[in-house]
Order: structure tokens, then C-alpha cells, then sequence
């Protein structure tokens, strides 16, 4: 199926990029970023609870990942407005696939991008092109394409994108070169994108330096009661527990527990926790790089973890 006729005028290649374009591509609000770091953030929370610098690893890859795919795009969008010239379409084949609901999805009229709320079905078109005698094919989805100006490059005509495919619009002045202006929408999708990575990073950064996960603060724990048990866990947390002859059990990592009085039986597990404790009957220890002194008595000890020590002192 052929197209009309669209307004080819471009100023020769190669043409200079607006310095706005640059920064709306360094600068991307897309809602699937958006869940990508949720679904990282919060579902494994209780894990990130326990274990910061891992989720400080997992953060900045998770940004650096974003930035590779989204600066993978960013480097064709831009080569295209360096070195692109508008392609002549010689047939389009829609096909459909799944419905879509109440999302913005952008249609092309020529040069014209209209982005609005559709629901409708999801369509996948094949479009073939040819530019300078060079055929090519394109494969968009979304919207159902009309006449959408293509852009290929003069270098490698097979790498082409439609106009769609950018997220600010391609107006031009008289000569033909791009004119760097924005939308408004588009400018509070990129300020908005600033504050969440500058708050994704900050996050990472304080996770790597101990932020501390206990939401309860290092204020003294609940006491121990008598023939109960009280579970304290955290990461680099500070508590103090008073202990009247119950069952106590610390875990997590790097915490540092002081118990006062007796407990019938002190259990440790985790990584790096330090427990001091008056006396107690029995003291099992289990994880690894755990410390438990006792002050005097003597618990009957088991120890079944790695590099663990329980003494008295």
C-alpha cells in the first residue's frame, strides 16, 4: 500500500542535534523503568533488610542496565537526526495482536506525532521502504500506522526508525535543520526521572555505608519473658535486652546485643552478630563470625556454625 506524498525537506547531512534532544535521551521517564525498579526495590525487601551492600550491587546494575538499553536506542535516534533523510514507503502490512487500555500510544500523520490516551488493539506493521535504491523493512508496534514520516540513514539505510519512535517532536525551521524545543509534558517526565535516579542512587549509596534497616531504632528491645521467647534480628543494629529466665534468639548480620540478667537458653545464627550476655543455661550458635560471651556460669554449648566463638569474659 502507498503512501502520500510528505515533505522531505532536511538540511544536508550532516545536521546538528539539539543540545534538549541529547538531554531528553540522557534523561528518559518511561513507565516500564519505573516498574523495573519497583519490582527491584520492593518485593525482596526483607532480603535487602539483611543484607544492604547486596541490594546497593543490585541497584546501581539495575540503573547501569537501564542506561545501556535505553543509550543502545538513544545512539540510532541520534544518528538518524545527524545523517537521516526521509525514506519513501512503499508498503505497509498491519497485523493485530493483544488489546490495550487507556495508555499513550503516539500515531503519525507525515511529521505530526499526536500522543493522547487509546484503547484499542496492540498492532504490529511491516513497513517496507527504499532509499537511494536501497530497500529496507521496519517493524513498529502500537498504533496502527497511517503515513508516519521514516527516517533512514544515508551511511546503513537499513537502520531506520519512524518518526513515533522519538519521544520529542522533529519540527524543523526554514532551512530545513531541527528546532530544539520540547513539550511541557516531556519536560516534567525528565525532571521527574532526575529526582527518582538521583533518589535510586542516594539509597544505593546509603545501603553501601551502613544505613541501618532496623526500623525499631537502637532503642532498648522488650524484655524476655519469663519461659517466653523474643526474637531480635536486624542489620548493624545496637540492643539491649533485659532476659528473666526465657529463651532469646538473635540473628541477622552485624548486630550487637547486650543481655542483662539470666536466660535459659541463648541462641545465635547469622553472619558477624556480637552477644554478651550475664549467664545463661545453654547457648547455641550457629551461621558464621558469630561472637557470644557469658559472664559466668557454665551453658552447656553447641556450636554448629563457621569461625563462631562462645566464651566467657
Amino acid at each position: 500500500m502507498g503512501t502520500e506524498a510528505v515533505d522531505t525537506g532536511l538540511a544536508p547531512a550532516p545536521r546538528r542535534v539539539p543540545t534538549v534532544f541529547r538531554l531528553a535521551e540522557l534523561l528518559p521517564f518511561r513507565w516500564w523503568y519505573l516498574w523495573i525498579l519497583f519490582i527491584v526495590a520492593i518485593p525482596p525487601v526483607a532480603l535487602w533488610m539483611q543484607q544492604p551492600l547486596a541490594f546497593a550491587a543490585v541497584a546501581v546494575i539495575t540503573l547501569a542496565s537501564i542506561y545501556a538499553a535505553q543509550l543502545c536506542g538513544a545512539r540510532v535516534r541520534l544518528g538518524l537526526l545527524k545523517w537521516g533523510r526521509v525514506a519513501d514507503v512503499l508498503e505497509s502490512e498491519n497485523g493485530s495482536g493483544t488489546t490495550w487500555y487507556n495508555v499513550y500510544l503516539p500515531i503519525a500523520h507525515g511529521w505530526t506525532v499526536t500522543r493522547q490516551r487509546w484503547s484499542g488493539l496492540n498492532t504490529k506493521t511491516r513497513i517496507r521502504y527504499t532509499l537511494d535504491g536501497q530497500q529496507g523493512e521496519l517493524v513498529l508496534r502500537g498504533r496502527e500506522y497511517v503515513d508516519g514520516v521514516i527516517l533512514a540513514d544515508v551511511r546503513n539505510p537499513a537502520r531506520a526508525r519512524c518518526v513515533t519512535a522519538f519521544t520529542y517532536d522533529l519540527d524543523r525551521d526554514q532551512t530545513g535543520n531541527w528546532v530544539g524545543r520540547l513539550r511541557p509534558r516531556l519536560r516534567i517526565g525528565m525532571a521527574c526521572w532526575s529526582v527518582i535516579v538521583i533518589g535510586w542512587l542516594l539509597l544505593a549509596g546509603l545501603a553501601a555505608t551502613g544505613f541501618r534497616t532496623n526500623f525499631a531504632g537502637s532503642s532498648p528491645s522488650a524484655n524476655v519473658p519469663q519461659a517466653g521467647t523474643l526474637q531480635v534480628s536486624g542489620t548493624r543494629t545496637t540492643n539491649t535486652v533485659p532476659c528473666n529466665g526465657g529463651y532469646l534468639s538473635v540473628s541477622g548480620v552485624d548486630n550487637t546485643v547486650t543481655v542483662t540478667g539470666h536466660c535459659t537458653s541463648v541462641s545465635v545464627s547469622g553472619d558477624g552478630n556480637h552477644v554478651t550476655v550475664d549467664s545463661t543455661d545453654a547457648v547455641s550458635a550457629s551461621g558464621r563470625g558469630n561472637v557470644v560471651t557469658y559472664h559466668w556460669g557454665s551453658p552447656k554449648v553447641a556450636n554448629a556454625g563457621t569461625s563462631n566463638t562462645v566464651a566467657q569474659g
